[in-house]
């Protein structure tokens, strides 16, 4: 998948390649092969599944393997029918691609493109039913020489009896679902003041779950929710104008009042952060987790639901750039006159 911006007014990411999740292809697996190292809780670092697959060729005929797209074949209509849900206005946002990376089995990505005034960017979205414990989702994109700041990105959620298209997520804490984004963020929020980084940002987590913190006040409480920011200890710097491989993965609590459920992160086949019972240490500073060796304690993990029916059960592959993201991009900008953004 690649992304990109010319004058302010465009973002644009290519993507190809994805295993139960796309960009430039997408696949989605509810297992993974693991290391001793990682399956004694140990951080890992590999290819997991795709090591055995050279250029990625082949890989949907492996059994753990529950979904894949390669856009290698089809128009955007009939992709859209694949997924179940797409989202390119006017025909102007997705366009395909001969761009692919070093390796690839593949001769196509699709491109996403937000034009400012005219559209928000796009998507493609996936319902799997029953849905799954533990789904990782890997993908390769792109951001274009030009890309600024977006808004949202691609997302693993569940529900239960989820509709076919996306849902809303923003304001409220979630009771009946739960969603985690792997996301360009504009800085690291582990200090005070926040450090920032160049667009498109650094990697991290946007998640929504139940027992998810309010910005509104120091320890968390208030009434107003939005996505709690997980985010390695040394920042992840996202570059311009390169193929990157993202993998992620969520596993739900085993019972409804058990907080073991975790989420973990890799870039390039080296793991990012894994946020499990235990794996890390840190404190919660209003809606961000920061990581803190000396002042924190142990993360307790996520009790992703109380109702054992809902599943990891829906891949939103999504391309979302606000008027918000535009004006902080033109701030940016402004600011580093050097920097290129358009």
């Amino acid at each position: 998948m690649k992304m990109g911006s010319k004058l302010s007014r465009n973002m644009t990411i290519m993507a190809v390649g994805a295993v139960a999740l796309g960009l430039l292809g997408a696949w989605l697996f509810p297992q993974r092969q693991v290391s001793s190292q990682e399956r004694s809780g140990g951080p890992s670092e590999g290819l997991g599944i795709a090591a055995k697959y050279p250029g990625d060729a082949g890989i949907e005929r492996d059994p753990a393997v529950v979904f894949t797209e390669n856009f290698e074949s089809g128009t955007f209509e009939e992709i859209g029918k694949r997924w179940g849900e797409i989202k390119n206005k006017d025909g102007k946002v997705m366009a395909f691609s001969a761009d692919v990376p070093a390796g690839s089995s593949g001769k196509r990505s699709i491109q996403m493109t937000a034009t400012r005034g005219e559209n928000d960017g796009g998507h493609l979205f996936k319902v799997f039913r029953p849905g799954y414990e533990l789904l990782y989702c890997r993908f390769y994109v792109k951001f274009a020489a030009d890309h600024g700041f977006n808004h949202h990105f691609v997302k693993l959620q569940g529900s239960a009896n989820p509709p076919r298209w996306p849902e809303g997520e923003a304001g409220y804490r979630h009771t009946k679902s739960f969603s985690t984004g792997i996301e360009p963020s504009d800085a690291s929020r582990h200090t005070y003041p926040w450090k920032p980084f160049p667009p498109p940002g650094i990697w991290h987590f946007y998640t929504y779950w139940l027992d998810m913190r309010s910005w509104q006040n120091p320890d968390g409480t208030g009434t107003s929710f939005y996505g709690n920011n997980f985010e390695p200890k040394r920042p992840v710097a996202i570059p311009r104008d390169q193929w990157i491989c993202v993998e992620f993965m969520a596993k739900l609590n085993s019972a409804a009042d058990k907080t073991d459920g975790e989420q973990a992160f890799w870039i390039d086949g080296q793991l990012a952060e894994r946020f499990a019972p235990g794996s890390v240490k840190g404190y919660w500073m209003r809606d961000c987790y920061r990581l803190d060796d000396e002042k924190g304690k142990p993360f307790e993990g996520y009790c992703w639901r109380r109702d054992m029916q809902i599943t990891v059960n829906k891949l939103w592959l999504l391309h979302y750039v606000t008027e918000k993201a535009f004006k902080h991009n033109d701030d940016y900008a402004a600011k580093h006159p050097n920097f290129t953004i358009s």
